[in-house]
C-alpha cells in the first residue's frame, strides 16, 4: 500500500494527516469511526511489507500489550489489511524530545530531570515485564504539555526492536549509534561463545545519553558512526565542570548510567529515576558548563532558563501568562490580574502542607476566577433555582464547590409580584460571568418584569425587552413565544454581555410539540457597559426549521461568541428531546457585531438532553458539549469541535452519566450544566441525576481532560428534593 493521503480511509480509520515518516514506516493523525477519538496509526512502508517487517510490526504491538505503565504509550489495535501491517496506537499531542530540544533548546534542568525519570520509570515497568526496548532516544519519547513548567508528562514509545528476555540473542546491532551502549559495540560473548543477551543495563545507558542530550543540546559523543562507537567504548563521559551541589549530583547520575563496564552502571531504572527526582529538587547553577572533551575542546557554556522547579503557586502564574491570548480574561478568570491576584496570602494558601489526619487539598490551578465561580475562590460553582417549596416564589441556591463537594448556600427566595403563579423557576436567571470586567465573576439574577428584567447582585438595574421581540409577537399571533438568557463575551472587551434568545412555536400544538418553529430564531445582545447594559441589538437570526438547541460559545478562538444552531432531524418523535438520528449543524461565527453566513455540518446524534458550549480541553477554543439521554440508558457525554479552518466538525463520546434504574422514567433525563469545578482551567460537565423516583437528586460530575475520558463522580445529594428539575434550573453560570 502506497503512502495514504490525508481524508483516506483505512479500515475503520480516517487518515487526518501525517505526522511522520521514516525509513520503516509512516505515522498518521488518524480518527477512529467506531470509538471516536482520535489516535496515531503506524503503517510500514509498501514496499518493505515482507513478512518480516511484519512480524516485528505484530511483535512490538504485542510488546506494547505485555506492559502496563503511566509513561509507555498506549495499544489500541494492530493488525494487517492489504497486506500492509499496522498499530494503532495513543494520540499524544506535543511532540518529540528531539523536537522540543531543536526548537527551544536545552530543558530547564528540573525539567530534564522530571522527563527522564518519567523514561527511567517507564523503563522500570519495561524492565518488569522482561521486556528490552533496545532503541531509547530522544524522538522516541513524546511529551504532552511540553510547555508546562512543572507538569510536562513523558510517554516512551516505539517498541519495534524491542527484545523480550526469553528471546534467542542475535548477533547484530540494533539501535541507534548516539545512544548505543558499548557492550553491543563491542560484540561481547558469554562463556559459551553466544552474544550477551539484551540487558537492562543497556536501557539505562542510552537513557543515561539522553540525559545529557537534554541538558545540553548535544549527544554525548559526535563523528562519523565509526568515530561515534569508539567513542562510546573509550572516551570520557561527559561531564559539567563545577563544584555546587548540582554538578556534583548530575555528574555522579552520569558516571552511574553511563558507565563503560555495565555491571558498574544502575542496577535497576528505578534507581536511577529515584537520583533524577533527587537532583530535580536542587538548586542548579545559573550555567552548566560542559567539560572539554575530544570533539569540543572549547565548550561554550550553557544559559539555564530556570535554575530550580517553580513552587505550584509560581506554576500557576508561569502557565496563565503562557497561556494562548485567544482566552480572554473574561473565560478564564481574569488573567490581567497577575501576580496581584495571588499575593502573598495566596501562595502561602497554595503551598500550606495538609493536615495529617485530612485529605491533600485539591489546589486550583487557574488564575483568578475559574469558569462559574461565584464566589471567588477559583473552584467553579453551580446555582439552581427551583420553585419554594412553600409555593412562595423562587429559590436561588448556590452551591460552592472546594474541588470535591458541593456545598449548598441558603436560599434565597424571588418572589416578584410580575411572576406567574405557577413559575417553577423557568422566569428566574441566575448568570455567573465578569460583569464589571476587574477579573472577577459575581452573581446577577435576572427576574421577569412586565416590560423586561429586574436584576440585582453583583449589578442592580433592569432591562427592556428588546423592541424587535414586541413587533414579532404581533405577527405571530398564535404562537407560543419561547426565550432564554445567557452571557458571553460577543465583543472580546473582557465584560459579559447579556443575550436573550427567542423563537416563536407553531400555532398547532401537535407541530409545536414537535419543534416546528415559525418565523425566524433571534440572538439579541445587551451589551456589557461595567455598571448596566446598553440597549439591546440584534446579533444573529436563523431560519424557522425545527430547531433542537442552540449554543453560544467562543468555537473560533477569536474571543468574540459565535451561534451554532442544530436543526433536527426530519421525522414526528412524541418528544423532541429524545430525536435521535443525524441532524444539520450551522456555525454563525460571530465578528463583535453580527455573524457571517452559516457553515453546515453534520452531528450524528442520539437523543440530546442539554446542548451546552465551553473550554473543556483548555485550549482557548470553546466545544459543542451535548449531554445525550437514553431512557435506562444512561446518558452519554458527548463533545464536538470544529477544526482551525473551519471545513470539519468532529465528535467523540468523552464520558457516561450514572445508569438510572430501570424504574426510573420521568426523571430520566437529566438537565447538564458546566463548571470548573476542580478549578483546573477544564470546564467540566455537571448533571443533577436521580437512582429513581423516590430517590432525592444527586450532583454528578465528569470531570474536562484535555484528552482521553473524563473521570466522573458524585459531588452533592440535594436533599430536599422537588417533584421535577428543568432544564433551566440548573446552572454553573452561563459563561457559553
Amino acid at each position: 500500500m502506497t503512502t495514504l493521503h490525508p481524508g483516506a480511509v483505512f479500515g475503520h480509520y480516517r487518515m487526518d494527516r501525517i505526522l511522520g515518516e521514516g525509513g520503516m514506516g509512516v505515522v498518521y493523525d488518524a480518527f477512529d469511526t467506531q470509538l471516536e477519538r482520535q489516535v496515531a496509526l503506524k503503517m510500514v512502508h509498501a514496499h518493505l511489507a515482507d513478512r518480516q517487517f511484519i512480524d516485528m510490526f505484530i511483535r512490538e504491538g504485542q510488546t506494547l500489550a505485555q506492559i502496563r505503565s503511566p509513561h509507555i504509550i498506549a495499544i489500541y489495535d494492530i493488525g494487517e489489511q492489504q497486506g500492509s501491517p499496522f498499530i494503532v496506537t495513543q494520540y499524544i499531542k506535543g511532540g518529540d524530545v528531539t523536537g522540543l530540544v531543536r526548537s527551544k533548546g536545552p530543558l530547564a534542568p528540573h525539567l530534564a530531570c522530571l522527563v527522564n525519570a518519567q523514561v527511567a520509570e517507564a523503563l522500570h515497568d519495561a524492565h518488569q515485564a522482561g521486556i528490552i526496548h533496545q532503541d531509547v532516544k530522544p524522538s522516541n519519547v513524546l511529551v504532552r504539555n511540553p510547555n508546562s513548567p512543572i507538569d510536562p508528562f513523558g510517554f516512551l514509545c516505539d517498541f519495534g526492536i524491542a527484545t523480550s528476555s526469553s528471546d534467542s540473542p542475535a548477533g547484530g546491532i540494533t539501535g541507534t549509534w548516539n545512544y548505543l551502549a558499548p557492550e553491543y559495540i563491542r560484540d561481547e560473548r558469554d562463556e559459551q561463545g553466544r552474544p550477551i543477551a539484551p540487558a537492562p543495563s543497556r536501557d539505562i545507558y542510552a537513557a543515561g545519553c539522553m540525559l545529557w542530550f537534554t541538558l545540553t543540546g548535544k549527544v554525548p559523543y559526535s563523528g562519523e558512526a565509526v568515530q561515534v562507537a569508539m567513542a562510546h567504548q573509550n572516551a570520557p563521559i561527559p561531564q559539567f565542570v563545577g563544584d555546587d551541589a548540582w554538578t556534583r549530583g548530575a555528574n555522579r547520575i552520569l558516571q552511574l548510567s553511563m558507565a563503560k563496564d555495565r555491571r558498574q552502571r544502575y542496577q535497576s531504572a528505578a534507581a536511577f529515576k529515584d537520583d533524577l527526582l533527587k537532583l530535580r529538587e536542587i538548586t542548579a547553577p545559573a550555567q552548566l558548563v560542559p567539560a572539554p572533551s575530544m570533539a569540543d575542546r572549547n565548550p561554550a557554556p550553557i544559559p539555564v532558563s530556570a535554575v530550580r522547579a517553580p513552587t505550584e503557586s509560581e506554576a500557576i502564574l508561569i502557565e496563565e501568562a503562557e497561556r494562548p491570548s485567544r482566552i480572554t480574561p473574561f473565560r478564564v478568570g481574569a488573567a490581567m490580574v497577575g501576580v496581584a491576584a495571588l499575593g502573598i496570602g495566596g501562595a502561602l494558601a497554595i503551598t500550606q502542607p495538609w493536615k495529617a489526619d485530612g485529605p491533600e487539598p485539591i489546589v486550583p490551578t487557574v488564575k483568578g476566577a475559574a469558569y462559574a465561580d461565584v464566589n471567588g475562590d477559583k473552584f467553579g460553582d453551580v446555582v439552581t433555582n427551583v420553585a419554594n417549596p412553600d409555593g412562595e416564589g423562587v429559590d436561588v441556591v448556590t452551591w460552592s464547590s472546594d474541588g470535591r463537594t458541593l456545598k449548598p448556600s441558603k436560599p434565597v427566595t424571588v418572589d416578584d409580584p410580575a411572576l406567574p403563579a405557577d413559575n417553577d423557576g423557568d422566569q428566574v436567571f441566575p448568570l455567573c460571568a465578569d460583569f464589571t470586567g476587574d477579573g472577577k465573576n459575581s452573581l446577577v439574577t435576572f427576574v421577569r418584569s412586565k416590560k423586561g428584567f429586574n436584576f440585582d447582585g453583583g449589578l442592580e438595574g433592569s432591562i427592556k425587552a428588546p423592541a424587535g421581540v414586541v413587533a414579532d409577537g404581533k405577527k405571530m399571533a398564535g404562537s407560543t413565544f419561547y426565550y432564554d438568557l445567557g452571557v458571553d463575551d460577543f465583543d472580546g472587551d473582557g465584560v459579559a454581555d447579556l443575550f436573550m434568545s427567542t423563537r416563536f412555536g407553531n400555532p398547532d400544538a401537535t407541530l409545536d410539540k414537535q419543534g416546528r418553529t415559525v418565523g425566524e430564531g433571534k440572538i439579541w445582545v445587551y451589551r456589557g457597559t461595567k455598571s448596566g447594559f446598553a440597549e439591546p441589538t440584534l446579533f444573529a437570526s436563523y431560519p424557522a426549521t425545527p430547531v433542537e438547541q442552540i449554543a453560544v460559545g467562543d468555537f473560533t478562538g477569536d474571543e468574540k461568541a459565535d451561534l451554532v444552531v442544530l436543526r433536527r432531524a426530519a421525522g414526528n418523535p412524541e418528544d423532541i428531546t429524545l430525536t435521535t438520528g443525524t441532524s444539520g449543524l450551522d456555525l454563525y461565527e460571530g465578528d463583535g457585531s453580527g455573524v457571517a453566513a452559516a457553515k453546515a455540518f453534520s452531528f450524528k446524534h442520539k437523543g440530546i438532553n442539554s446542548f451546552l458550549a465551553g473550554d473543556v480541553n483548555g485550549d482557548g477554543r470553546d466545544e459543542v458539549v451535548v449531554e445525550e439521554s437514553g431512557r435506562g440508558e444512561g446518558q452519554s457525554i458527548t463533545v464536538g469541535g470544529f477544526s482551525d479552518d473551519l471545513a470539519d466538525f468532529s465528535i467523540a463520546t468523552r464520558g457516561r452519566l450514572p445508569k438510572p434504574r430501570d424504574t426510573l422514567e420521568s426523571t430520566s433525563r437529566y438537565p447538564a450544566t458546566l463548571s470548573d469545578v476542580n478549578g483546573d482551567g477544564l470546564t467540566d460537565v455537571v448533571a443533577a441525576s436521580k437512582e429513581d423516583n423516590d430517590s432525592p437528586y444527586t450532583f454528578y460530575v465528569a470531570l474536562g481532560s484535555k484528552d482521553g475520558s473524563f473521570p466522573g463522580h458524585t459531588m452533592a445529594t440535594w436533599k430536599s428534593s422537588p417533584d421535577d428539575v428543568h432544564l433551566y434550573n440548573l446552572m454553573g453560570g452561563t459563561l457559553g
